[in-house]
C-alpha cells in the first residue's frame, strides 16, 4: 500500500505542478461515508467453509485531491460488516485501505459526476457464532490485493459542502463486495 500510495503522491505532484500560475487552484476533498451493500464469499474463504451472500453495514472516509483539469485522486479507508447481534451467529467484516483515480464530470447546477478505479488493500475477517458452537469460536482472516471501480454523483450544497452517493463494486480474491454509500465531500 505505501509503494502505491508514493505513486499515487508523485503523479498528484506531477499533475499539480505543471499548471500555470494564473490558473485556478487544488481543492483538497475530505469524505466520510456511511453506506450499506453485499459481500459474496466463495467456498472455503470464510470459517463455515460455504458460499456466503451476507448484507453488509459499513463506514469509511478518504482524503482527496481535485486538481484545476478535473483529475480527482484519493486515498482512504473503510469497513464494511454484517450485522450480528452479540456475536451470535457467523460474522464477517471487509477491512479496506485504497487508492483510486478518477475524473470530476461538472454537470452544471452545482452537480458533479465521478467515476474511479482504485486499487484495495483488503483483510476480510470471519469469525464463528457463539450460538451453536461451544467452546472457542474459531477466527478466518484472508487479505490482498484488487482493483475496484466506482461512481459518485454529488450536488454542491455551498462553497465547502457536497452531498451525494457512491457505488463501489470490486472482484476480489475471495469473491465480489458491493457497496452504496451517502457521502459528505468537505472542498477547501
Amino acid at each position: 500500500m505505501r509503494r502505491s500510495l508514493l505513486i499515487l503522491s508523485l503523479a498528484l505532484s506531477a499533475i499539480l505542478f505543471q499548471q500555470p500560475a494564473s490558473a485556478a487552484q487544488p481543492e483538497l476533498q475530505i469524505t466520510p461515508r456511511v453506506g450499506g451493500g453485499s459481500l459474496l464469499v466463495h467456498e472455503f474463504v470464510g470459517i463455515n467453509k460455504s458460499e456466503i451472500d451476507t448484507r453488509t453495514y459499513g463506514i469509511g472516509a478518504s482524503l482527496g485531491v481535485l486538481t484545476p483539469i478535473g483529475v480527482v485522486a484519493e486515498i482512504g479507508a473503510e469497513t464494511f460488516a454484517d450485522f450480528n447481534f452479540f456475536d451470535s451467529f457467523d460474522s464477517f467484516r471487509l477491512s479496506q485501505e485504497f487508492a483510486s483515480i478518477g475524473y470530476q464530470f461538472d454537470l452544471g447546477n452545482d452537480w458533479r459526476l465521478v467515476p474511479r478505479v482504485g486499487r484495495a488493500y483488503w483483510e476480510l475477517r470471519s469469525q464463528e457464532g457463539r450460538l451453536f458452537h461451544p467452546g472457542p469460536e474459531e477466527v478466518s482472516k484472508v487479505r490482498g490485493w484488487n482493483y475496484y471501480w466506482e461512481v459518485g454523483v454529488a450536488r454542491r450544497v455551498s462553497n465547502v459542502v457536497s452531498l451525494g452517493m457512491n457505488y463501489k463494486q470490486g472482484q476480489y480474491s475471495f469473491g465480489r463486495t458491493r457497496s452504496a454509500a451517502f457521502m459528505v465531500t468537505l472542498g477547501f
